[in-house]
């Protein structure tokens, strides 16, 4: 006799329709379907390259910077040991580091969400600072 045992999966028709139910313990989120967050990209103090040669590599690399704004954020790395450079999609705040540190600087990146340290020093790569 007995019923039959309950199953994972379990069948019903309607209309000539088959819905598939699964036990809602085999499916998991998986952690790629959350949005993409912000990644900031991270000059940190070193006691070796000049402001200008740090100016003129932070230009090269992000092509967007003026000197002006790269200057700013030399000023911040040297008075409190980093500045953010920008913030942008983790795969071009990897690019954008790799591209400093091959000009022989101290960067890193950093989830916006968890960066704990001061020095907004860039805000975002593009944007003209004003004045003359």
């Amino acid at each position: 006799g007995g019923g039959g045992g309950g199953s994972e999966k379990e069948k019903s028709t309607s209309k000539g329709l088959t819905t598939i139910v699964i036990d809602e313990t085999d499916t998991e989120m998986e952690e790629e379907d959350i949005p993409e967050e912000m990644w900031r990209v991270v000059l940190h103090n070193d006691e070796v390259h000049t402001f200008n040669y740090v100016i003129r590599s932070l230009q090269k690399v992000m092509g967007t910077l003026d000197k002006k704004k790269a200057f700013d954020i030399c000023t911040v790395t040297h008075g409190i040991g980093q500045a953010t450079v920008t913030s942008c999609w983790k795969e071009q705040a990897m690019k954008y580091c790799l591209g400093l540190q091959r000009q022989g600087l101290t960067a890193s990146i950093a989830p916006d969400s968890k960066f704990e340290g001061g020095g907004k020093g860039g805000d975002g790569g593009g944007g003209g600072g004003g004045g003359s």
